[in-house]
């Protein structure tokens, strides 16, 4: 794992210029190359023919939650190793695989004698869109606008998604198929993927105090702070609708086709973990 790639994204809050650099200077004192860089999404993501052409063995990523999903799709079937970093919001990803640790501890442990275990993590797909953090469904991923107003610094169009999205979550909620524990029609529904079944997460939220609660956690990005939430188990589901619908697959809007159904997928054992993860199978260890 001496030849990275590494990939960054500006735009996720947590990746200036002196922080990538700083990274670049920690992974060269351990004797790493980079032979490649990308800067999402300004630059297309490397491919498997690129990574390999640039005889990279692992890939560095310096971002948040959907840009790792979206290089973690691109990536399936390739063979090396994934470093996945904090440098997002939630940072949901890092966290399974390192714990709470830092940028500098995560690095000092792939550095150590010992080398990181390589895993496979477990992912939600729906519509041949996967989420490898969690998946939110419901009339409250409108409030994803409100969300990405704010980051842009745009009061303006804040206040109109605020409207659009409440207008919206007062509507009718969404129902599921193949979930006797959840027989309501939900405003929002949080899905986390498991070793062997999904966890579900729904939230009620038909009365005003607890729609307040749920905007003000859906802009902020922890939607499991709303109030009334229930929790069950599955190993798949459908969605009970007519229509095409909003979904959120790590944190990023995608269409769901009416009806569509939820299942679950593993990637291969590419990831590389240096805390615990509950949610991780763990493959064969590899030397660097």
């Amino acid at each position: 794992m001496r030849r990275y790639w590494l990939v960054t994204n500006a735009g996720s809050g947590s990746t200036a210029p002196e922080r990538v650099a700083r990274l670049e200077a920690d992974l060269a004192a351990q004797g790493r190359t980079r032979v490649g860089r990308t800067c999402f999404p300004e630059e297309p993501l490397p491919s498997s023919a690129d990574l390999d052409k640039a005889d990279a063995t692992m890939v560095v990523l310096l971002a948040g939650d959907g840009t790792i999903n979206a290089m973690l799709t691109a990536l399936d079937g390739w063979s090396g190793a994934v470093l996945i970093l904090p440098g997002g919001t939630m940072n949901l990803l890092a966290r399974r695989l390192h714990g709470n640790a830092l940028v500098e501890t995560i690095l000092a442990r792939l550095d150590a004698t010992t080398p990181p275990d390589r895993i496979a993590l477990p992912y939600i797909t729906g519509d041949e869109h996967r989420a490898y953090a969690g998946l939110i469904l419901g009339p409250a991923t409108r409030w994803v606008h409100a969300r990405e107003a704010m980051r842009a610094g745009r009061p303006g169009r804040l206040v109109r998604a605020i409207g659009w999205a409440w207008r919206r979550t007062f509507g009718r909620g969404l129902r599921l198929r193949d979930v006797p524990a959840l027989p309501r029609a939900y405003q929002a529904i949080f899905v986390q993927p498991g070793e062997e079944t999904m966890t579900l997460i729904a939230v009620d939220a038909r009365h005003w105090r607890r729609l307040i609660d749920l905007g003000w956690a859906a802009i902020g990005g922890d939607w499991l702070c709303a109030g009334g939430v229930t929790q069950a188990q599955a190993p798949r589901f459908r969605l009970a609708s007519r229509k095409p619908n909003l979904a959120l697959f790590d944190g990023e809007p995608r269409p769901l086709a009416a009806a569509s159904p939820i299942t679950m997928g593993r990637t291969a054992a590419i990831l590389l973990a240096t805390g615990q993860s509950s949610l991780a199978t763990k493959s064969s260890s590899e030397g660097s």
